[in-house]
């Protein structure tokens, strides 16, 4: 995994583009009834990772988030090709994760590619990315505001185990990057 490093100048237009849809997706997820969850956290934690770990899992059934609509992944799509003009970028997941928001451990093995997450948190080190690496799992904290994550998906074992969680507002573009054929 790999936490990218963005120049201010483009933190700040990724910011523009998300910061005046945040009141409406907040509204969209409470209109269907995103509610708190008490123990949102047993299911990020390693207990819950060595349940599942020696099972294919592709997706987690295990979450509290919102899915919202395309829209502001693809104008973010724009300001990412420019910076990964060497890859073809597709959208992929894009969620807002309420406090208590969570989204169990999976693997997304059916679907190997590398993958980018460009997150905004409204607190830090409120929410995080976690993930098993070398046997251990490690916890990536957010920062307020943006952070953006890579990583690879492996369609064999040792698959690429990972969760997320948020005690705070975390909204979370996902995008699949792969190489650009000639």
């Amino acid at each position: 995994m790999l936490k990218e490093t963005y120049s201010t100048s483009v933190k700040d237009k990724i910011e523009k583009v998300i910061e005046p849809y945040i009141q409406d997706i907040k509204l969209q997820a409470k209109r269907i009834g995103k509610r708190p969850q008490e123990k949102w956290k047993d299911y990020l934690s390693e207990e819950a990772l060595g349940s599942v770990v020696d099972k294919q899992i592709d997706t987690a059934n295990e979450k509290n988030l919102h899915r919202f609509s395309a829209g502001i992944s693809s104008k973010l799509l724009h300001i990412l090709k420019e910076i990964y003009s060497n890859k073809s970028i597709y959208i992929s997941g894009h969620f807002y994760y309420p406090p208590t928001g969570f989204m169990g451990w999976h693997t997304n093995y059916k679907m190997p590619e590398e993958r980018l997450y460009v997150t905004y948190a409204s607190e830090q080190g409120e929410s995080f990315f976690r993930y098993l690496e070398g046997g251990k799992v490690i916890t990536d904290y957010d920062d307020k505001g943006l952070t953006v994550r890579r990583f690879a998906v492996s369609s064999k074992r040792p698959y690429f185990w990972h969760c997320a969680g948020s005690d705070c507002d975390r909204f979370s573009f996902g995008y699949r990057l792969k190489p650009v054929e000639s």
